[in-house]
C-alpha cells in the first residue's frame, strides 16, 4: 500500500507543479473556458493517477506528457500549434529536476533504503502538495493581477532559450541518477554520485535563477501597465479640464480617442501605413488623443466662450492653440523625458488642423507632409465637432456630417483616411452614441460662420 500512496502523491505533484509551469513561467495560455479548463485537468489529472496506481511511474509520467502535448494543442492557433508541441521537453524536465533534485539528493547522500526512500518522498511530496493549497487560497489576488498582465508580457528569446537548455540539462539529470541506481560495484558508484551530486545542484539553482528572472519580468511588466494607467488618467483629467473651460462635456475626449483608434485599426487591417501603424503606435495615439486641445489653455473666456462667429482678431487667437498646445507638451517632456506617446502627442496638439492641401494652420503643410496620426486626429476632431451641440453652434446630423466628412477629402483630409472612417462607420456611430452628449445622437444643424472657425473651437 505504501508504494501505491507514493506513486499517486508522487504524479500528483509532478502534475501540479508542470500546470503551474506551464502556466506562470512558459506563460501558456487558459483554456478560454472556465469549465473547459477544469474538465482538462480533472481528467488530465485521474488519468496520470490512475496509471501511477495500476501501473507504474514511468507510464503514469508517460500520460503526463501526453496530458501536456494535448493541452498545447488546445491553447495553440494554426500552424504554430504543432510547434508548441516542443515545449513539451523543457516543461516536463524542469518539473522533474525541481521535483527529483530535492527528492533525490538526501537519498543519495544518506544511502537510504526503499522504504525510508519512499516514506521521506511522501513527505516531501506532501509539503509541496500542501504549499500548493495555500497558494491555491492565499495567492488568488497575485493570480488575478497575473492574469490581467499576461496579455502583454511575453517570453523573451533569451528566456525561451534557457528554458530550453535547462530542461535538457534536467532530462540528462534523469538519465544519470538511473545509471546510478543500477552500479552495484562501490567504486564506480561513488564516482556517479558525485555526478549526480553536481549535475543536479548546478541544474536546480539555475532553474530556480532563470524561474526568479521570469517572474520578476511579469512584475516589471505590471508596474509598467499600472504606470501607463495612471499616466493615461492623468492625462484625460488634464484635457478634461481644458475641455470644461468651453462647456465641452467628458465625452469629446472619449469619443475622439476612441475614433483615431478604430481609424487606425481600419487601416491597419486594410495594409495601409504599415510601417507606421505598428501595435504601440496606435495605443500612444490612442492615450495622446485626448492632449491633441491641451493648447486650449492659453485662450481667453472671452473668445473661448464666444458664441457665435469669432472675429478675424479672435480667430487668430483660437488658431494659436496648436502652437501653445506643442510648446505646453515639449516642456512636459523635459521634465518627464521623452516617450513615444508625447511626441505623438506633440504632433496631434500642433497639426490637427493642417488640411490635406495645405491649406491648414499653423504651418500650412500639406499632404504626407502632415504626421499620420493629426490626419487621423484631424477627421476624428472635426466629425465630432460637426455632430455635437456647442456653445456657438448646433449639431449636425449624423448622415449630413458623414457626407460632410466625405465632401472634404482630398482638401481638407487624407482621402485613404477619410476611407477608412467611412468603411468603420457603423463602429464609429456606435461610439458617438455610447459617449454622447444626446442620447439620440445630433441636434438639428444652425448655422456657425466660416466651418475653419467651427472646427478650430472644437
Amino acid at each position: 500500500m505504501l508504494v501505491q500512496i507514493y506513486r499517486c502523491i508522487g504524479i500528483l505533484t509532478h502534475f501540479i507543479v508542470t500546470v503551474l509551469l506551464m502556466r506562470y513561467i512558459f506563460l501558456i495560455p487558459p483554456l478560454r473556458r472556465p469549465w473547459m479548463r477544469a474538465l482538462y485537468h480533472g481528467i488530465a489529472c485521474v488519468a496520470c493517477l490512475a496509471c501511477g496506481f495500476f501501473l507504474s511511474v514511468p507510464v503514469s509520467l508517460m500520460m503526463l506528457g501526453g496530458s501536456v502535448v494535448l493541452y498545447l494543442l488546445l491553447t495553440g492557433h494554426g500552424k504554430m500549434r504543432f510547434l508548441s508541441v516542443l515545449q513539451t521537453i523543457p516543461i516536463l524536465g524542469i518539473s522533474y529536476g525541481l521535483i527529483m533534485t530535492p527528492k533525490q539528493l538526501p537519498v543519495v547522500m544518506l544511502n537510504l533504503n526503499d522504504t525510508a526512500n519512499q516514506i521521506f518522498s511522501i513527505i516531501l511530496y506532501g509539503l509541496v502538495d500542501l504549499a500548493f493549497v495555500v497558494f491555491l487560497f492565499a495567492g488568488q489576488s497575485w493570480r488575478n493581477t497575473f492574469n490581467q498582465d499576461s496579455r502583454y508580457r511575453h517570453l523573451e528569446n533569451w528566456e525561451r532559450i534557457l528554458l530550453y537548455v535547462i530542461g535538457g540539462l534536467m532530462f540528462l539529470f534523469a538519465a544519470t541518477f538511473s545509471n546510478y541506481t543500477n552500479v552495484t560495484e562501490s567504486s564506480y558508484r561513488f564516482a556517479v554520485m558525485q555526478s549526480v551530486f553536481i549535475s543536479s545542484v548546478i541544474g536546480f539553482v539555475m532553474t530556480i535563477t532563470i524561474i526568479i528572472l521570469i517572474l520578476q519580468g511579469n512584475k516589471k511588466i505590471h508596474f509598467q501597465e499600472e504606470v501607463l494607467k495612471m499616466q493615461h488618467n492623468i492625462i484625460v483629467t488634464m484635457a478634461d479640464i481644458v475641455e470644461n473651460r468651453d462647456e465641452n462635456t467628458g465625452g469629446h475626449i472619449k469619443r475622439t480617442a476612441t475614433y483615431v483608434q478604430i481609424i487606425a485599426m481600419m487601416l491597419k487591417a486594410e495594409n495601409l501605413y504599415t510601417s507606421i501603424l505598428t501595435d504601440q503606435y496606435i495605443t500612444d495615439m490612442y492615450i495622446a488623443a485626448p492632449l491633441h486641445d491641451i493648447g486650449k489653455i492659453h485662450i481667453p473666456d472671452s473668445v473661448l466662450k464666444k458664441e457665435g462667429r469669432l472675429t478675424d482678431e479672435e480667430y487668430e487667437i483660437m488658431k494659436s492653440h496648436t502652437t501653445a498646445g506643442k510648446a505646453l507638451l515639449e516642456q512636459a517632456e523635459k521634465n518627464l523625458g521623452k516617450s513615444s506617446y508625447l511626441e505623438i502627442a506633440k504632433q496631434m496638439a500642433c497639426y490637427h488642423h493642417e488640411w490635406w492641401n495645405g491649406r491648414g494652420y499653423p504651418e500650412g503643410i500639406r499632404g504626407q507632409d502632415i504626421p499620420l496620426c493629426a490626419r487621423i486626429m484631424a477627421v476624428a476632431d472635426v466629425f465630432d465637432a460637426i455632430v455635437s451641440q456647442r456653445c456657438y453652434k448646433g449639431a449636425m446630423q449624423m448622415d449630413e456630417a458623414y457626407a460632410q466628412i466625405r465632401k472634404e477629402s482630398g482638401t481638407h483630409f487624407d482621402p485613404v483616411v477619410v476611407d477608412a472612417f467611412v468603411e468603420a462607420k457603423e463602429q464609429i456611430t456606435e461610439v458617438c452614441r455610447m459617449f454622447g452628449d444626446h442620447p439620440d445622437g445630433a441636434e438639428p444643424s444652425k448655422p456657425a460662420g466660416k466651418p475653419q472657425k467651427e472646427a478650430v473651437q472644437a
